[in-house]
């Protein structure tokens, strides 16, 4: 049952009600940041409303939205399909490996020059790093088509990185580049969503997400979701946010 809530209380209600769409993938740690409030003071609100805790509330919602979604007629299909989506934005995150991001944040940092490749879709995520290295005014370039990325990986050196973003870790033209590199003693580090992958073998450093093996797609491209690649672009930045602020 409902109990009178404080002023605080009340507020940060609204800030989740607000919210309340994202609930089911923010954190309690985040809904106090997005408040100005305490974490026990978002916990101490929910119980208030009758849930156990902020746990009890986040599964309450999510459970909530699937239903509404069954309600509203959305086929079992379309559910799995965002499921798929949730499955691999959280085991991506569980999977992370901290070790790898601080090797892969000092890889960065230190490397005179750098070289992004990627192919298809997963040219998006290079992207974004792209762009993110040249806020920090790195001396970056990224490369797409397989002469060009071959051409440029053969003058890298050893105080050089070259960071390949590849879904599966099968594309000739990525691991040959990588080869040309790794002759020429260039770092390497690759994002990736396949640990077992032929690039893996070849890396230095490797970031590894996961790919769901549902597949909603189907195309004689390579439509795939890369959730995975933005997911590790992302948390790799905000580390060496956080690395460039306490340098």
């Amino acid at each position: 049952m409902s109990q009178e809530l404080s002023n605080s209380e009340r507020h940060t209600w609204q800030v989740i009600q607000d919210h309340y769409q994202d609930i089911p993938r923010i954190s309690i740690s985040e809904i106090a940041e997005i408040a100005f409030v305490s974490i026990s003071t978002v916990n101490r609100t929910v119980k208030k409303k009758g849930y156990a805790g902020y746990s009890d509330f986040r599964y309450s919602v999510k459970e909530k939205t699937m239903t509404d979604l069954k309600v509203n007629k959305f086929s079992q299909e379309v559910l799995n399909a965002i499921q798929k989506n949730e499955e691999e934005l959280l085991k991506t995150i569980n999977g992370i490996s901290a070790n790898s991001i601080e090797a892969a944040v000092k890889a960065i940092d230190e490397a005179n020059e750098i070289i992004i490749i990627a192919c298809g879709l997963s040219g998006n995520p290079a992207r974004e790093m792209l762009q993110k290295l040249q806020l920090y005014h790195k001396h970056v370039s990224f490369q797409n088509e397989a002469r060009s990325m071959q051409y440029y990986a053969q003058f890298l050196g050893s105080s050089d990185l070259i960071i390949a973003i590849t879904l599966f870790g099968e594309t000739p033209e990525i691991n040959k580049t990588i080869e040309i590199a790794k002759s020429h003693e260039a770092k390497v580090l690759t994002l990736t969503a396949v640990g077992d992958s032929t690039v893996n073998s070849l890396t230095d450093i490797s970031l590894v997400g996961y790919k769901s093996r549902l597949e909603v797609n189907f195309f004689e491209l390579a439509v795939h979701s890369r959730i995975p690649l933005h997911i590790l672009v992302r948390v790799l930045f905000d580390s060496y946010s956080i690395y460039k602020r306490q340098k």
